[in-house]
């Protein structure tokens, strides 16, 4: 028994003995710990969770290093105790227990919880404070076992981690270094997943573009995940998705670069260059990452814009200056030469960089010149102390000699040389300029002149010293002024003077002269005779180098002939060059001013409007000469009914105006404007004398008043020259105050002129005939063509109204050529359907017959309808063929070569003498219808008319008395050896059917 019992004893010492050897010889640091009593302590406690355990902690301070105590270390081995340097266990003992306050979260509060929670395992990494002050990281694991018997012997193990931690930390260090590098780069770097390129695929950026555009994040936030896009400049989106296509193509060490500009928050747009490289690949070798950098690159665009700009400016001034630039390296060899050489010597550019240009331009001296440059220059520029002491000095070398023109001409040149330095102080070479001292030259010759100059100039020439007397005058002076030099020396200006001017006019001279240094303008000055003349003068004053006043100079010039020319231009432009009244522009002007002036004065303003009556007859049977004499008359006449203060003008033609201004109240106005237009009736009234004979003209005068009648001085004019209208309408030779209704007669004018014009435009226009007969047989001879004009609202419109108006208008010619194209048209008409007529008078105008082409227009009718000439008769009236005998004459002779028959209407009512009947070729006289319509037996109208009959006779020309309205006013003109007649009592003017009707078919 006692053997087994020594056995098992033996057994258990092996064992135990086995483990020990394990324990103490395994290369690990192991320690073995009782836990039971700390175990034990907590269930006493009744800490049985975590909340128990941080509660009692916080409640008891004080004991808690009393609950660490009862945490025992049975033993360590050797390891462990080599690994914590310490030489037995209780040291480690203490190590472990450490502060006697536990902190929530550490190793020791930790190992507290995997006993209270009854964990399998407790492992931890903590730290632990030396006794030589250093600081060992560790790994502490233990195996829990489940009965608390067991937990008086537990195993722990501890694995330094100093190595591990080290190597972290550093790793740790060397990230958080870089990643620090990567955030302090001012530039935006960015690695991008090239598979989207959408606003998520960047895997990293150091930092967004929105900071980098001066926006918050939270402004980032709010502007989405496309700001980029949305903050790009519109004109480089399409380029930025280029370049994002073009990554996908980069080669491994290719870097691609562009730039783009995005909207600063608060700067605007700003330039930005982004440059990309490829970071990885694909399996397939495609690109799947790419590496970029953004970088703000405003300043420098603009600076570099700046210099490009700014070189430009210079290389632009270089190249357009006169003179020539040029300039040499540090070696003193030229490098540039300015183009302006081209235009200075004919070389261009290149040929003067090339070595032969110096035997071309220059003569020895310039060659020894640069020669003695180099050589002073050259130990100097390169020495740093030497070259910067020339710096501070500076230096500049000058030359003046004759180079010589690429056309082979010399030209003196004047060669200034300085110093390049760069801003470090470093030479860069010479510059020169060269310049073209020509004029210069030129100018010491005409300085040697100058005296010749003084002498003959055209003007005269004063020349005083500084305190006004003077010292010398030219030989003009005297020509102009008559004094001679011995008069005026040692006297003051003021001799040549007038008294044209008041004494501040010459004060505000001297103050000039005295401001400014020199005075330009007119001044009135004094011959020796005392004669006032006009004069053109300037006073400079002339200052030495030091800016002493030396002298004053005055040239002055006489402008008497010029004032004259002016006084004629002003004549011009101002007054009637016929009559010498004011015209319509200077009328215009008077009339604003005298209204400015009524309008402060409460005053009243008349402005009367005349047209002259049977002036057009005068001027259109005698001549322009005639005309132009009876304007001249009148005039003379009107500025003898007004005051020299009112103003008579003419506005051209026959009309005259008016201006009475003045005029105190309405009843003055009135007053005074009827006086005014009776004088002006009355004056007129006395016959004309023209060629001998009497002739009488009259007025018809409109008469408007200010303020009634119009404020604005177009209205008054306007409204007098209606009244004016509507006196000629009331009769003539009389006067009518504008009334507000006369204006609705005239819109009732400018609509019949309207209508008129329309229809001219459409021919909405009939011909009438009336037919002629024969006084001895009573057969028809002929008719005469009317023009009738039937508007389909104002029914039938007279002749009489419409026919002048188409003559005011110069719508006259074409009412004229569609009558003489109608008339024949019919007439063709009537022969082709066998009718015959043997003759068709037709009218012509003032207007057709002064178109010199008038004979050539007619034949081309009459052989458009293959007429005979003598099938078509010309009626003119006498005033018509006596404007411009000569003129007529030969008109009449185109028409008589061409066959036509020529007929004088309304004879009798002329101006002219008789002789024109023997010398004109006419073929009939037409009696006008006013002797006919007062004719009775024995009456004067009845010996009028026998006597014209007579006339024609005898001239061989046919008689044809118009206007027969009764039986008794035929016998008589039958009785008188009248050929033909016409009225209203053989046949009244009809449409062309009843007058075929009626006349042409009883005459087949």
């Amino acid at each position: 028994m006692q053997a087994d019992q020594d056995r098992s004893i033996r057994s258990l010492l092996d064992t135990e003995r086995r483990y020990r050897d394990i324990f103490q010889g395994v290369d690990m640091a192991l320690c073995l710990v009782d836990l039971v009593d700390i175990k034990q302590a907590l269930l006493r406690e009744g800490i049985f969770n975590p909340e128990q355990l941080d509660r009692w902690l916080l409640e008891n301070p004080e004991r808690h290093g009393e609950l660490l105590e009862r945490i025992q270390f049975l033993e360590a081995n050797q390891v462990a105790l080599a690994l914590l340097g310490l030489p037995n266990v209780a040291a480690i003992e203490r190590l472990f227990r450490g502060e006697r306050h536990l902190r929530t979260g550490g190793g020791r509060y930790r190992l507290l919880l995997a006993l209270i929670n009854g964990d399998e395992r407790f492992e931890v990494e903590t730290p632990l404070r030396l006794p030589d002050g250093s600081t060992l990281y560790v790994w502490v694991v233990m195996r829990l076992p489940e009965s608390a018997e067991a937990l008086h012997a537990v195993p722990m193990s501890v694995t330094d981690l100093s190595q591990r931690r080290a190597t972290e930390l550093a790793l740790r260090q060397s990230r958080e270094f870089w990643a620090e590098v990567v955030r302090s780069v001012p530039d935006l770097i960015y690695i991008r997943d090239t598979k989207w390129m959408g606003a998520g695929d960047f895997l990293f950026s150091n930092r967004t573009l929105a900071e980098m555009l001066g926006y918050s994040a939270e402004e980032e936030a709010s502007m989405g995940a496309d700001y980029r896009n949305r903050l790009l400049h519109p004109d480089d989106l399409e380029y930025m998705q280029i370049n994002r296509r073009l990554q996908l193509a980069l080669g491994d060490e290719q870097i691609l670069e562009w730039r783009v500009r995005w909207r600063h928050r608060d700067a605007g747009w700003r330039w930005f260059s982004i440059r990309s490289k490829v970071f990885k690949r694909g399996p397939d070798g495609r690109v799947v990452q790419v590496i970029g950098f953004v970088r703000d690159i405003h300043e420098q665009t603009l600076a570099s814009e700046q210099v490009q700009r700014s070189e430009a400016r210079y290389r632009q001034l270089t190249e357009s200056i006169s003179d020539i630039v040029w300039s040499t390296n540090s070696d003193f060899r030229t490098d540039y030469i300015s183009p302006s050489v081209k235009r200075l010597l004919g070389y261009s550019p290149k040929f003067m960089l090339s070595k032969s240009y110096v035997e071309s331009l220059a003569d020895q001296r310039f060659v020894e010149f640069l020669e003695q440059i180099r050589a002073e220059l050259r130990d100097q520029v390169h020495v740093p102390e030497r070259a910067a002491a020339l710096r501070e000095q500076g230096y500049q070398r000058q030359i003046t000699f004759d180079g010589i023109k690429a056309d082979g001409r010399k030209c003196p040149l004047e060669v200034r040389i300085t110093l390049m330095w760069s801003a470090q102080g470093r030479f860069l070479g010479l510059l020169g300029l060269a310049r073209d001292v020509s004029e210069q030259r030129r100018t010491e010759n005409r300085l040697r002149m100058a005296a010749t100059v003084f002498e003959n100039t055209t003007g005269g020439i004063v020349v005083t010293d500084p305190a006004g007397y003077i010292v010398q005058v030219n030989e003009n002076f005297s020509r102009i002024t008559g004094f001679d030099a011995d008069e005026v020396i040692d006297q003051l200006p003021a001799i040549l003077t007038s008294q044209a001017h008041e004494p501040a006019f010459y004060r505000a001279i001297v103050d000039a002269v005295h401001q400014q240094g020199h005075w330009e303008g007119e001044v009135w000055l004094r011959r020796r005779s005392g004669e006032v003349y006009p004069s053109w003068a300037g006073i400079t004053a002339v200052h030495d180098n030091d800016g002493d006043l030396v002298s004053y100079v005055c040239f002055f010039v006489d402008i008497s002939e010029r004032k004259a020319s002016e006084e004629r231009i002003q004549s011009l432009a101002y007054y009637d060059v016929l009559t010498g009244l004011a015209n319509r522009t200077l009328f215009q002007d008077r009339l604003k001013a005298a209204l400015q002036l009524a309008a402060r004065r409460d005053e009243w303003v008349a402005v009367l409007f005349l047209d002259l009556d049977r002036f057009k007859p005068i001027n259109d049977s005698l001549g322009h000469a005639a005309g132009d004499h009876v304007l001249k008359e009148v005039a003379q006449r009107l500025c003898a009914c007004v005051r020299e203060s009112d103003t008579v003008a003419r506005m051209g033609g026959d009309e005259f105006t008016m201006l009475l201004s003045g005029l105190a109240d309405r009843d003055v106005a009135l007053s005074t404007a009827m006086h005014v237009a009776e004088k002006v009736l009355h004056a007129l009234a006395g016959a004309v004398v023209l060629q001998g004979r009497d002739f009488f003209v009259s007025a018809s005068i409109g008469i408007a008043l200010y303020p009634q009648d119009g404020a604005e001085s177009s209205v008054l004019l306007k409204n007098a020259d209606t009244a004016m209208y509507h006196a000629k309408g009331a009769g003539k030779a009389t006067f009518q105050f504008y009334q507000s209704g006369m204006n609705a007669k005239a819109l009732e004018r400018l609509a019949l002129e309207n209508d008129l014009r329309r229809a001219v435009q459409d021919q909405a226009f009939e011909l009438d005939y009336q037919p002629q007969f024969s006084c001895h047989s009573g057969q028809l001879t002929g008719a005469e063509a009317l023009l009738r004009w039937r508007h389909p609202e104002r029914g039938v419109v007279s002749p009489a109204e419409f026919i002048p108006i188409a003559e005011e208008l110069g719508l006259i010619r074409t009412l004229g050529e569609w009558v003489l194209n109608e008339a024949c048209r019919q007439v063709a008409d009537w022969r082709d359907r066998g009718l015959y007529l043997p003759r068709l008078a037709v009218n012509l105008s003032a207007m057709q017959f002064d178109d010199g082409a008038l004979s050539v227009q007619i034949a081309s009718v009459l052989e458009h309808y293959n007429l005979a000439p003598e099938a078509l008769e010309l009626e003119l009236t006498e005033s018509i063929l006596l404007r411009n005998i000569d003129e007529t004459m030969r008109t009449l002779e185109e028409f008589k070569q061409r066959g036509m028959q020529i007929a004088i209407d309304d004879f009798g009512t002329g101006y002219s003498a008789l002789n024109y009947l023997r010398d004109f070729p006419i073929d009939t006289l037409k009696i006008d219808r006013g002797f006919i319509q007062a004719m009775h037996p024995g009456s004067r109208d009845a010996l009028l008319a026998q006597a014209i009959v007579a006339m024609g006779r005898s001239l061989q020309l046919r008689v044809i008395a118009e206007g027969i309205e009764t039986e008794e006013q035929y016998q008589l003109v039958s009785s008188f050896g009248c050929d033909e007649v016409q009225g209203y009592h053989l046949g009244r003017p009809v449409a062309a059917q009843e007058f075929e009707r009626r006349w042409l078919q009883l005459g087949a």
